[in-house]
This record gives C-alpha cells, structure tokens and sequence, in this order.
C-alpha cells in the first residue's frame, strides 16, 4: 500500500525536475559523462539470498556511465554517479550508483566528492521475498583519480579500473559479490545523454522496494524528458562513437 504522500511527493517532485529539464534545455542531473565498456565478474556473497545476480558465478557483459551530477567546476565537490547495464537471462539490466559515506547510515546519504576513488551506493533498498538489501560499489583507481571527466578517460588508457560491487542488508556489514572492469576508450556523451532506468528494467530476481524508489522514478523521468533532445536507451549493441579527447 502506499504512503498517503507519495502521490503528491511523486507529482512536486516531477514537476520540478521536469521545469528544470526545460530551462537547461538539457538533463538537470548527470547531464554530462563519459561510457565505458563493463565487464562484470561475479562470485557471489558469503551470505545467500536466493537470486542467481547475488548467489551464483556469472561472467556478463555491458556499459557503464559516469558522470557528475550538477556538474559545478573542479575542484568543487560534486555527487557523482556510476550507472551500469549489462545484459542478463535475455533481458537488460541497469543499476544507479551514487558517492556516498560507507557507514550504516552513511550508505544512504549523498556526499559530495573530489576523487572518483571512493564509496559508491544504490541508496534506496532492493527486495528479495521477505528481506532487503542495498547494493553498493568501491572504485578503485589510479591513486586518488581527480573527479573530472578528461582525468577518467586519460585513466582508461593505462589499463582498467576496477570496481568491486557490494551487497548488504541494511543495517549489515558490506559484503563483496564480485568486480565489474572498466575499459576504454571512453565515449563523450554530453550531446546524446545515455538514460537509465532501473526500475523499468531492474536486475533479475532483485525488485526495488520502498515509496521513494517511485517517488524517485516520477523525478527521474521527468527529468530526462527534454525537448527535442534524441532518446538514447541502450547502447550494448552500439557502435563506438569517437573517444573523449584529453
């Protein structure tokens, strides 16, 4: 059942990001990013859950964007944001990212950052029959890896990064799952937005919970529905567009 408010949250909501979308005549979040190749190795965690994405070795394939969210200079703090897609059991699948502390509530605060080295989380909970849980991401890079796009993609020519995915129950401790590889060459896509939609096309076995992952779809649709701005949904059969210059 849902709450009283989320109808009206989902309406404000998606009217602000919807009028901010107009009046940048572009995305008002993540408007701009780069699109690497991702290689997700999975091993599962200790702990079962009962999905093949968290229990089971699986080798797949697919994209990754990473982006600044409101896109202020560096050396300014920004929230930034790691968004994947890889194909699995015939269907895609996406998954959205966030900087965000590492703590039990850390994990569901947004905090701004400087390096793309760092903390990564869905911030809202997933739900497997009766439990929940949070994924989340540790990126590694190259020393602490400045938080702009040019410095991220000189990155990739040197080799992959590595990022090593999560899992954890809410209140739990962070449990590895497995790696996804990053490999270039990366792919500039201010003109033609790559767009995400995990809850339209959420991780086999995996439902997001919560009012605010719809509270949150409402915005986020809103926000990517700019006129006259070409819809690109999926990329994984693609072909390359020219790498971001240095």
């Amino acid at each position: 059942m849902h709450h009283p408010w989320t109808s009206l949250t989902r309406s404000g909501l998606a009217a602000a990001f919807g009028t901010a979308a107009r009046l940048r005549r572009g995305r008002p979040l993540h408007a701009s990013g780069i699109v690497l190749d991702a290689h997700l190795r999975l091993h599962g965690t200790p702990q079962p859950w009962g999905t093949p994405f968290l229990d089971q070795r699986m080798d797949l394939h697919g994209v990754a964007r990473l982006s600044r969210s409101v896109g202020v200079p560096w050396p300014l703090p920004d929230v930034l944001g790691i968004a994947l897609r890889w194909q699995q059991d015939a269907t895609t699948a996406e998954l959205l990212l966030a900087t965000t502390g590492h703590t039990t509530l850390g994990r569901r605060v947004l905090r701004p950052a400087t390096r793309w080295t760092g903390m990564y989380s869905s911030l809202f909970p997933y739900q497997r029959g009766e439990r929940r849980l949070l994924l989340g991401a540790l990126l590694h890079t190259p020393a602490a890896l400045p938080a702009t796009l040019e410095a991220l993609a000189a990155a990739v020519e040197d080799g992959p990064l590595v990022l090593e995915l999560l899992a954890a129950a809410p209140s739990g401790p962070w449990q590895l799952l497995g790696q996804v590889h990053l490999t270039g060459p990366a792919t500039a896509d201010a003109d033609h937005p790559t767009r995400f939609d995990p809850l339209r096309r959420p991780i086999p076995g995996l439902r997001p919970a919560s009012w605010l992952n719809e509270v949150r779809d409402a915005a986020y649709v809103a926000a990517q529905q700019v006129p006259g701005q070409p819809e690109r949904t999926h990329r994984l059969l693609a072909p390359r567009e020219p790498a971001l210059q240095r």
